[in-house]
């Protein structure tokens, strides 16, 4: 068994979130004839949306972008205006999965702050997409907006030892005892978001600068354009950037802060990019290969 340490956040057991030894790789194999459109989570077949890059390559690993939609958005409306898939500026495979159409979306009533019901939807598109797909598992990320923004906020906490980062929009955060590792972080949100209020930003805000073990100090960071402020050296390898930004009317002309902003989905993905290649994974400081597999010197 492997654990995390050095940092100041008591972090889970990292074997009890990494996917099982020997778990099937899609590296070097042929993919399948069309991406899958759904996933199986205890029994229920949850439906997702694959976008795989059409000169995609099974001998080069790719980037995996997991995105959550809000309460009253479905996914293929929030793959259309996250607009995140024209800025990859690496190979990308993008994934929107459904939330529940029941009114609990990513949670169920009762669900412990460390239990979330949709963890495991997670994991059950890891798993799929890793087997399917070449994946780099050292570059999994995670996107959401308002309820999928506090979804994916928790979820960093949750598998923080398989998301290297994420980027959320008016979004809170639910935060179990311990992390599972430290996730690098783009957060935006309008102070004046009456749906989100600005002091559940701020909670995820100081939950991930807790969580990446940063200091309260913080600088002023690219992208400029939101307001933004970094927590974390230059050269951090899991830095937190703070961005309250003040898009207050929407593309329509409707006043709604609480919008996905104009530009988001490319700060996004260039917030993506700009991550220390160079530093190791967390798999990889651990001990543990990509697969799952325990690496040897």
């Amino acid at each position: 068994m492997f654990y995390l340490s050095g940092y100041s956040t008591s972090f889970a057991r990292i074997d009890d979130v990494l996917p099982r030894a020997g778990a099937p790789s899609g590296c070097h194999r042929p993919p399948p004839d069309q991406p899958p459109e759904s996933v199986e989570v205890g029994g229920v077949r949850r439906d997702i949306i694959t976008a795989v890059p059409p000169a995609y390559d099974p001998d080069h690993p790719h980037r995996l972008v997991v995105a959550f939609h809000g309460r009253t958005n479905s996914n293929a409306d929030v793959r259309r205006y996250f607009d995140l898939e024209r800025h990859a500026g690496e190979p990308t495979i993008f994934v929107y999965p459904s939330g529940r159409m029941d009114g609990t979306i990513w949670t169920a009533p009762g669900d412990r702050p460390g239990n979330l019901r949709d963890v495991t939807l997670f994991d059950a598109v890891l798993t799929e997409i890793t087997a399917a797909y070449c994946i780099d598992r050292d570059a999994v990320f995670v996107v959401g907006h308002s309820l999928g923004g506090w979804f994916a906020n928790s979820l960093a906490c949750a598998r923080g030892a398989v998301i290297r980062g994420l980027a959320t929009v008016g979004g809170g955060v639910t935060r179990a005892p311990r992390c599972s590792g430290p996730v690098a972080a783009l957060v935006l949100h309008n102070p004046k978001d009456r749906q989100v209020p600005i002091a559940q930003g701020l909670s995820a805000r100081t939950a991930l600068r807790e969580q990446n073990g940063l200091p309260p100090g913080s600088v002023p960071a690219e992208p400029d354009r939101f307001a933004c402020r970094r927590y974390g050296a230059e050269d951090a390898a899991n830095p937190v950037l703070w961005c309250p930004h003040h898009d207050d009317v929407a593309y329509n002309g409707r006043y709604y802060p609480h919008q996905w902003p104009r530009g988001a989905g490319a700060a996004a993905m260039a917030f993506f990019d700009r991550l220390d290649k160079r530093s190791p994974g967390i798999a990889e400081a651990s001990g543990i290969g990509h697969n799952g597999e325990k690496s040897t010197p």
